[in-house]
């Protein structure tokens, strides 16, 4: 959506695009699979935000017909070597100024076999997933929520436990919304990489990493309280070595899957395992990942 400036803003953002050099731009390639075709220079991005009108963010866009560079975009080929998890090309208005005002964005995933694509979500997004190769599990974390109220007299106890989550498998063009701000995982159970194209409703979706935030947050006392208090299972010690060692990569190796050859029976013991609590009575499974090949 556009947005309207004042008549002094908009004339000003105006003559700056008059007066920039607007030219093919090739960047360089970088490990977020940024390989835009147009200018992603500060103010190639100011006079886009400061269009007043689709015919103002015409003139800036296409300044020599019928060359289209400024709105196409080629993502990289990330096709991760062996022994890694995979890895992501990603578009948004960071690196591709024409999606400025378009509350749109678009990412290519890499995933290895054995690959997970951590605990995450995205705090102004909703995104609609789809597997274009191979097959991945997709994991997503319903939202329990009864106003989290605490204890309150003469209300019932709050539930403890896990909180349950539904899961599919994807392959074969199947694709799986993940609703904005919600945890959710993509894993490859196979011994085959996977790739997924993904949309968001927003051109800058962001990513919340939900263990590093967690194990972020300081002081030490407060993280053993939010996780229950007891030093025999959380201390400071044990908070320092996931501070340490919990990953920043879109997706990591999922070691117990590595070893040996991966099956669809597999996948739910490693997740439970090594990264989620999962609750079997709590949800229904899909069939095919309760199936062997």
């Amino acid at each position: 959506m556009v947005k309207f400036l004042s008549l002094a803003h908009a004339v000003s953002f105006i003559a700056v695009a008059a007066a920039l050099p607007f030219t093919l731009h090739q960047s360089d390639s970088s490990p977020s699979g940024f390989n835009s075709n147009t200018d992603a220079s500060p103010a190639f991005k100011a006079a886009l935000a400061g269009a007043a009108s689709y015919s103002d963010r015409q003139e800036i866009l296409f300044t020599n017909p019928p060359d289209a560079s400024n709105i196409t975009f080629t993502f990289i080929n990330n096709t991760v070597t062996d022994g890694t998890g995979g890895t992501i090309a990603l578009s948004t208005v960071n690196n591709f100024p024409a999606l400025i005002g378009t509350q749109v964005a678009m990412a290519i995933g890499f995933v290895n076999p054995c690959g997970l694509n951590v605990p995450h979500s995205h705090p102004r997004a909703n995104e609609f997933l789809t597997v274009i190769q191979g097959e991945l599990v997709a994991g997503l974390v319903l939202e329990i929520n009864d106003g989290s109220r605490g204890h309150v007299v003469g209300q019932p106890a709050p539930v403890d436990g896990p909180i349950p989550q539904v899961n599919v498998t994807l392959s074969n063009y199947k694709g799986m919304l993940f609703p904005q701000g919600e945890t959710h995982f993509q894993f490859n159970p196979t011994c085959e990489p996977a790739l997924f194209a993904a949309a968001f409703d927003s051109s800058d979706p962001g990513r919340t990493q939900i263990a590093r935030n967690f194990f972020s947050n300081m002081p030490d006392e407060m993280l053993i309280a939010a996780a229950g208090s007891d030093l025999e299972v959380l201390d400071a010690k044990r908070i320092a070595e996931f501070r340490d060692n919990i990953p920043n990569s879109f997706v990591v190796i999922m070691e117990e899957c590595a070893v040996k050859p991966p099956t669809k029976l597999t996948w739910y013991q490693m997740l439970e395992e090594e990264y989620i609590l999962l609750d079997l009575d709590s949800r229904d499974w899909d069939s095919s990942v309760n199936t062997a090949e």
